[in-house]
């Protein structure tokens, strides 16, 4: 087996990695959905088994120094009968022996399988969660949090592949008319990314730095802000400005699934979204789940229109390749 990537893994500060807040934000009453839930959450909840869970390795991680920890998944529904609720880590008190919660967050277990390469771990602050750069063989790269990643940390490898089922929650309602990036140093990574991309076929996050070196402005025009019908278009990048596990994406809807998902009383629409298209390379779908307290009067997303919008990004092994 080759070396394992936690021993070589960068750890994010509390501001890369953000906390959960903006992600229960969604529901409806916030936060409080889980934290007036809380009892019940922890009480019904069940362990998820992905089936690649290896605990001799796991406890080698811990032996080493690693925290130890468990995750709980919440559906509100017979248990084994769903794959999305309320996820949360639990962590020994050795001094105690009490478990105590140390996280929770909106789990969504069914999504579109994916294969590729951990490129990098991205470890947040509690040692428990993580981000993932995951490289696909298209040149695609996902950021992506690990909601089981206490399970899988001592499974990734370098140079190993693997696949994972990969899922997002929107975290504002999906855009259908125009795409405005105003910010300056937004507008410079959209130019350069897109130049980079027409002159080498692709861009991968490797290129950020050649690309904004590459790209210099031809006309004050070239720094306005970027307005654009969107139809047609596909785009999956790391969001700028918000966690690490964020991201931008642009795309056509091909699938709507009402009412898929519930998590402590709010409905979530699946919205399957085309984010990679290309001839060269293996397109992309990504399911997006989206609260429908993110849905402003009449509209809501239908096959065939194009969407926009900010979402954050998960993605869990299933299995190693």
């Amino acid at each position: 087996m080759n070396d394992l990537m936690l021993k070589t893994a960068q750890e994010l500060s509390s501001e890369q990695a953000g906390g959960h807040g903006d992600r229960w934000g969604v529901l409806t009453g916030g936060a409080d959905a889980l934290f007036d839930n809380l009892g019940v959450v922890i009480q019904e909840s069940e362990w998820f088994d992905t089936g690649v869970v290896d605990k001799a390795a796991i406890q080698a991680v811990v032996a080493d120094g690693q925290p130890s920890c468990f995750p709980l998944l919440y559906t509100g529904k017979e248990k084994g009968t769903s794959r999305t609720g309320a996820m949360s880590l639990h962590v020994p008190n050795q001094a105690n022996k009490e478990i105590q919660l140390w996280s929770a967050y909106p789990f969504f277990g069914d999504g579109v399988e994916i294969e590729g390469v951990v490129d990098q771990i991205l470890v947040h602050p509690n040692h428990i969660e993580a981000t993932l750069e995951i490289g696909l063989e298209s040149g695609v790269l996902i950021k992506a949090f690990d909601p089981l990643f206490c399970q899988a940390r001592a499974l990734y490898a370098t140079g190993e592949r693997y696949r994972f089922s990969l899922s997002a929650l929107a975290m504002r309602p999906p855009g259908h008319i125009e795409k405005v990036i105003d910010d300056p140093d937004e507008i410079r990574q959209h130019h350069a990314r897109r130049a980079w991309a027409e002159k080498h076929g692709q861009w991968t996050k490797e290129d950020e730095e050649a690309a904004l070196a590459a790209w210099e402005p031809q006309s004050p025009e070239d720094l306005e802000p970027i307005r654009w019908n969107i139809g047609g278009g596909t785009m999956l990048f790391p969001s700028s400005n918000g966690f690490s596990d964020d991201a931008l994406y642009l795309g056509e809807v091909v699938q709507v699934t009402t009412n898929a998902a519930n998590i402590l009383g709010t409905s979530f629409w699946r919205v399957d979204v085309i984010v990679v298209r290309s001839e060269e390379i293996e397109s992309l779908t990504i399911p997006i789940y989206v609260s429908e307290n993110l849905f402003d009067g009449e509209w809501r997303p239908s096959i065939g229109e194009q969407v926009t919008g900010n979402a954050w990004m998960q993605a869990y092994v299933k299995a190693r390749r």
